[in-house]
């Protein structure tokens, strides 16, 4: 503990002495600012001076930048100018060299059609001569062939002729004819059997008595067969078969009147009544019709 009467501050009890102590500290701390801000006020000009110095370096500094950046923007304009001459005079020796190329491309390809042109000249006239020999040759062998040909017409010519001059001794054949009960020539033993086998031909007075036309014969639509072997046949109807039509007063077939009669007892459906009833199958078996029922009363009977 200091000595009382050595304080620097008056206390009254013991406690000022810690609050003496404070106040000395206080003051050291004060003294020592004051020193500081000497000191600061002293080198303020140094600072300010340094300052000084060093935004003029700065402002040298960006110069330096902007001038370093012009210089560097320059020798790369040169440089791509230059890069660019010499491409160019690049492009125009490629240019030239391209076209000397080409010239010679162009002169070896006009030499090569030169030369096909020639060939095709001398294959063309190799090729007609060729074809001229040919058509002599072929001229040669049809000249053969005809000549040969006339050979082989003139001896099936005498061998037809042999034929046609033995011809009477092959047709004075005899065979037993089953229609005369006799021998007879070979000849009248078929035209018998061919007249056996038209026992309904027609003579030509009964074809005369139809009164036919022209027209009206070629309607009939007969063959030559048919109007030897059937002509009266099918000319004259027999009538057990043919009746006089009450409908038209035509010779018709029996059958055609029966059916045309029976149309008027018939109650039948046309193929488009049995639509417009727009049954379905199923409604159709449920009705249960015969076909006897369905083609005589169906009218009626489907409602």
């Amino acid at each position: 503990m200091q000595n009382l009467f050595n304080n620097k501050y008056p206390y009254t009890d013991f406690h000022q002495l810690n609050l003496d102590y404070l106040l000395s500290t206080y003051q050291s701390i004060i003294d020592e600012v004051n020193e500081i801000n000497t000191w600061i006020a002293q080198h303020k000009i140094e600072y300010e001076e340094a300052i000084e110095r060093l935004t003029r370096v700065e402002t040298e500094i960006d110069t330096f930048e902007a001038q370093i950046t012009e210089a560097f923007n320059r020798l790369k304009e040169d440089q791509q100018r230059q890069l660019d001459e010499a491409l160019a005079q690049i492009n125009t020796e490629v240019d030239e060299k391209l076209a000397e190329l080409s010239a010679q491309v162009q002169r070896a390809i006009d030499e090569i059609n030169s030369k096909f042109d020639q060939m095709q000249i001398e294959v063309r006239t190799e090729i007609s001569a060729f074809k001229t020999l040919v058509n002599n040759e072929i001229i040669a062998i049809r000249n053969e062939m005809r000549a040969n040909n006339q050979i082989v017409f003139t001896w099936v010519e005498n061998r037809i002729q042999e034929l046609i001059n033995d011809l009477p001794e092959i047709l004075t054949i005899n065979v037993y004819n089953p229609y005369r009960g006799q021998v007879t020539n070979i000849q009248i033993a078929i035209n018998d059997l061919y007249s056996l086998a038209s026992i309904w031909g027609l003579t030509a007075s009964q074809y005369d008595n139809l009164g036919l036309t022209a027209q009206e014969y070629d309607n009939l639509g007969l063959t030559a067969m048919e109007y030897d072997t059937t002509g009266y046949k099918i000319l004259y109807p027999d009538p057990n078969y043919y009746m006089i039509s009450p409908f038209n007063g035509q010779m018709v077939r029996v059958q055609e009147v029966v059916n045309q009669l029976a149309q008027f007892h018939k109650e039948s459906l046309t193929a488009q009544g049995y639509d417009e009833k727009e049954l379905t199958a199923q409604g159709y078996d449920d009705l249960e019709l015969t076909a006897y029922e369905f083609d005589w009363y169906g009218a009626s009977l489907i409602a």
